[in-house]
């Protein structure tokens, strides 16, 4: 059965990059029907805060992105955090050492260092010397008798690694690329590549699937699992999600955490959808898929290669799309729930079902969460406030003193209440009535009733507003 694994570092909050790694582990583990395991790889003690642990996994809740196996939900080959599986890797420390497959470094820090310059003096790559790994065993205990520290290094055969990885197909990594490096520091916390392999083994994970920079570290890994071993997993990795400007992406590109993008007000699906897009072609050109879509057309032969451009206009964009597409009851509890302030202050005391009518007309003009408040007031309240430079411009023109003008003069012919067709065919009929173009015609009815040149349909405004708000509406974009 295939199992997969997203193991975070909880030392800050998740990022995009990370993000994407996570969905890309979730979709291929259902879409196999295997198993996604959550891991902790918190050995970085000093960063590794609860408030950072309860962050990570509030953005993965959030995502929808439910584990089957691991961190608070448990399992059969746990414990699923690094700081509670030392014991693990010191028996797989003493089994190397019993084997001589790795030896005890005494190295200090002054001596590797005057090896560095001297390498670096002579023009060539610096690797470990070897001073360490033939001492004698009695040499061994005399050291450790003496309290001397030691590092515990990987004996490295010298020999090529080929990787075969299921995105990039074989990488080969040559045998002078490598040294007999640490695999436990002086204070017996073993290193990342070492912790990561015996986690991954034991808990019998069959892919990897992460971000194309642990490329590096694969050969490494490959090593340590056959001097334990173990299998070796099949690997996959990611390429980078770049800037615009293909540099790496960062904060001012817009790489900021899930969680922002939530207080943003990004839905989860819409930016599941364009993460997974980055980096992944579907078979057809669709852009839009439900996560169970995604699931059923997911394939590690469909992940690319090159860097994916991130774009926070496209997000938006694919945001302001499942925004008009979602339902108001949905939108509605979110508001709720994430913007309990701003709901409050937009819809306190007003019943719920105008709030859901005022949210249902606006959602398609919404690009984010919030803009519905600045949307759906000017539908529930009962002054209109316009805010922006170009609706004050349409409402301030001739061409909108002769619309309103003719509006208040003809009010009693507004066919309320006769039905949507009524309404649709009036409003149609505008267009010879007033010998104006339509976008000169339409933008100041909307201004007036809605506080934007670009809103609701018309007809849609007259339908929703009581008609003596309409009417009041009229009045005052009249005065202006």
């Amino acid at each position: 059965m295939v199992r997969v694994r997203y193991a975070p570092s909880p030392t800050g909050h998740i990022h995009v990059g990370n993000a994407r790694t996570a969905i890309f582990n979730y979709l291929y583990a259902r879409h196999e029907g295997g198993a996604f395991i959550m891991r902790l790889d918190d050995t970085d003690l000093e960063r590794s805060t609860e408030e950072n642990i309860d962050s990570m996994l509030d953005d993965i809740r959030w995502l929808g992105l439910d584990w089957d196996e691991g961190f608070l939900k448990g399992g059969t080959l746990g414990p699923y955090r690094e700081t509670e599986r030392k014991p693990l890797y010191d028996g797989c420390l003493r089994q190397l050492l019993d084997e001589d497959k790795a030896y005890r470094c005494f190295c200090t820090k002054d001596e590797l260092e005057a090896e560095r310059r001297k390498a670096e003096a002579e023009h060539r790559i610096y690797r470990y010397g070897g001073t360490c790994a033939h001492l004698s065993a009695e040499q061994v205990a005399k050291n450790i008798a003496e309290g001397k520290p030691y590092a515990i290094r990987l004996r490295i055969p010298q020999e090529d690694v080929v990787v075969h990885d299921l995105i990039r197909g074989d990488v080969q990594f040559k045998s002078e690329e490598f040294d007999d490096f640490v695999i436990a520091r002086q204070n017996g916390i073993p290193i990342y590549n070492f912790a990561t392999v015996i986690d991954d083994a034991l808990m019998k994970i069959t892919h990897i699937i992460r971000a194309e920079e642990h490329l590096s570290n694969t050969p490494r890994q490959v090593f340590i699992y056959r001097a334990l071993g173990f299998d070796v997993p099949q690997f996959a990795h990611v390429s980078l999600i770049l800037a615009p400007d293909h540099s790496k992406l960062s904060k001012r590109h817009g790489a900021v955490s899930v969680g922002e993008y939530r207080l943003e007000g990004y839905l989860p699906e819409a930016l599941i959808n364009y993460l997974v897009l980055l980096g992944w072609s579907p078979k057809d050109d669709r852009e839009f898929f439900t996560v169970d879509e995604l699931i059923k057309e997911f394939s590690l032969g469909g992940v690319g290669k090159s860097g994916a451009v991130f774009d926070k206009k496209k997000l938006t964009w694919m945001n302001h799309m499942y925004l008009g597409r979602k339902d108001a009851a949905s939108i509605l509890t979110i508001l709720k729930d994430d913007f309990a302030e701003q709901y409050a202050a937009a819809f306190g005391g007003l019943p719920e079902d105008k709030t859901l009518a005022a949210i249902d007309l606006t959602k398609g003009n919404a690009q984010v969460l919030p803009d519905l408040f600045r949307l759906a007031r000017n539908i529930v309240q009962p002054d209109v406030v316009i805010t922006d430079e170009k609706s004050q411009e349409v409402i301030g023109s001739p061409e909108a003193k002769q619309v309103l003008q003719y509006l208040m003069e003809h009010f009693d012919a507004i066919p309320f209440g006769q039905g949507d067709d009524a309404m649709s065919s009036w409003v149609e009929d505008l267009r010879n009535q007033i010998p104006l173009p339509a976008k000169k015609l339409y933008s100041p009815i909307r201004v007036a009733l809605f506080g934007a040149k670009d809103g609701p349909e018309i007809v849609k405004l007259f339908l929703m507003l009581e008609p003596s708000s309409i009417h009041e509406r009229l009045q005052k974009a009249l005065a202006l």
